[in-house]
């Protein structure tokens, strides 16, 4: 993303809107001062709320395609630096396997396939266990185990 190789992404079927960790911005050495649309109102699922801080457009490539992205900034996203949802993955035309741990689309050269990676889904997911429990205040559950690709 923007010349910056940016980790810990997760493909999210389920969310509206596209999320980037503002601590990922400084990182990447851009100013929080210069975003759109400040202070809108986000939320979760589970009925949790954050503000954005504003947005941000940048180009993120995938694969050997690279399409400009507008992004909402937040200050706490943990476990991931950043989310993908349905606006991404309409626009590269994605077709997601949860299964697999991929997603695949179309290009003019053929046919690209990005892999998940089972070791950082495991840190997130231990990250998330230890931030907290789910709305029940029990656990998460374990997540199920499939095989590196």
């Amino acid at each position: 993303m923007r010349d910056f190789d940016v980790r810990r992404i997760l493909i999210d079927l389920g969310s509206s809107a596209d999320l980037f960790q503002a601590s990922v911005i400084n990182q990447m050495r851009l100013e929080l001062s210069g975003l759109e649309n400040p202070g809108r109102i986000l939320s979760g699922f589970n009925g949790a709320t954050t503000t954005s801080l504003g947005d941000i457009v940048l180009p993120v490539q995938a694969g050997l395609v690279t399409l400009n992205v507008r992004f909402s900034v937040v200050e706490d996203l943990s476990p991931f630096n950043v989310i993908l949802g349905r606006t991404w993955l309409h626009y590269m035309k994605v077709i997601s396997s949860t299964y697999h741990q991929m997603v695949s689309f179309l290009t003019e050269d053929g046919q690209i396939d990005l892999y998940g990676s089972q070791l950082p889904a495991r840190q997130c997911y231990q990250i998330a266990q230890e931030v907290g429990s789910n709305k029940d205040g029990e656990p998460l559950p374990e997540p199920t185990s499939a095989p590196d690709q």
